[in-house]
């Protein structure tokens, strides 16, 4: 059932589109990430709904209540920024019971809401400290406890842990996501990091120039990407040209592939870098992995830590990269063979694949 409905939101700046013609809708309880590169129309989005600006056309329902006209504090909303915005002049327990004060409840009760709120984020015994005595992370602990304390209908979280660093980041991700299944709030998260929405999300919403391109699972999105732009900014590498005729894709070099993906005619093929095997022992003419081998040269080799980046040379005009485990250390010149498997396999018209250049902070 849809808990948020946004239907034909459009939003205009000094004649410029930031939002155009933008339908979705997100499932009571559920985590959607609103994900675009910087300047997309994702913020503008959450603004729209939080009721801090408001749309030129369409409309924004929760709940099926129209809230085009509902000011921001009456719209049962909440919404963490990138940055806590914490009341410097007011405790952290007073930070974290102003909502439940708004809304008229008594001393003794949003004092006891706020301390338990705070046991939640893991803050207990904060609740004299002052926000200059907060690491950035500990901050947006409490603005997350002050968000949720109200109970809210929908929370939304504004590129809410940009500003902290690696490990923090990730144990905020852990936070947030045991703090929704506890309290089973339906969020929307704004972010530009594609890593942050597959993590984070049961259904990614990417948008590009103010218009959404694909709505779907992050598996989807990453794995069957709509079109080569959403390919390339969920980290594609591997663009290349074939003659579809059902499920055999006919190269340019003469060999023939197979895929799961039936198709005709003119395609733009692509495989993430991480499900290409590579192969460094000879194979036998009866090996099960006889269909879609290729010869390659390793032209290079670089380590990242986590894996290996290796770029294959299978003809001087062709070349993959894969992604392949860090102990997999095969020296540059060496011949491998490398198996792209059928399932890997995904392809986009060729009328739609040419790559176009964007912005990827």
């Amino acid at each position: 059932m849809a808990h948020l409905t946004l239907q034909n939101i459009t939003k205009h700046f000094s004649g410029v589109t930031a939002v155009q013609d933008l339908w979705l809708e997100v499932r009571s309880g559920e985590i959607l990430a609103l994900l675009g590169p910087s300047g997309c129309g994702k913020s503008t989005t959450l603004q729209m709904i939080a009721g801090v600006l408001q749309p030129d056309r369409g409309t924004i329902a929760l709940d099926n209540q129209i809230l085009n006209r509902v000011p921001p504090e009456k719209r049962n909303i909440a919404l963490v920024l990138q940055r806590g915005l914490l009341f410097p002049h007011l405790t952290i327990g007073e930070n974290v019971a102003f909502g439940l004060k708004m809304r008229g409840v008594n001393q003794t009760e949003r004092e006891q809401k706020a301390i338990a709120m705070l046991r939640q984020v893991q803050l207990e015994g904060f609740t004299d400290r002052k926000p200059s005595e907060l690491s950035g992370g500990q901050a947006q602990r409490v603005a997350l406890a002050r968000s949720l304390v109200i109970h809210p209908k929908l929370l939304l979280l504004d590129e809410p842990l940009s500003a902290l660093d690696a490990n923090l980041r990730e144990e905020m991700q852990d936070l947030i996501l045991q703090l929704q299944s506890q309290t089973g709030v339906t969020m929307l998260i704004v972010t530009h990091d594609q890593s942050e929405a597959v993590v984070m999300s049961q259904r990614i919403a990417l948008m590009f120039n103010g218009c959404l391109r694909q709505v779907d699972t992050p598996e989807r999105i990453y794995q069957q990407p709509s079109d080569a732009t959403v390919a390339q900014f969920m980290g594609g590498v591997n663009f290349f040209s074939a003659t579809a005729t059902g499920r055999q894709w006919r190269l340019s070099n003469g060999f023939t592939l197979r895929s799961e993906q039936s198709c005709q005619g003119l395609i733009q093929a692509t495989i993430r870098p991480e499900q290409i095997q590579v192969l460094t022992e000879e194979r036998s003419p009866n090996d099960p992995l006889e269909n879609n081998l290729l010869h390659a040269t390793v032209i290079a080799n670089r380590f990242t830590g986590t894996q290996r980046r290796l770029t294959l040379a299978i003809d001087p005009d062709f070349t993959l990269q894969a992604w392949v485990a860090p102990t997999q250390d095969i020296p540059v010149g060496r011949s491998v063979h490398i198996h792209l498997p059928p399932t890997a396999l995904w392809s986009f018209p060729q009328t739609h694949a040419s790559l176009q250049p964007i912005q990827i902070p």
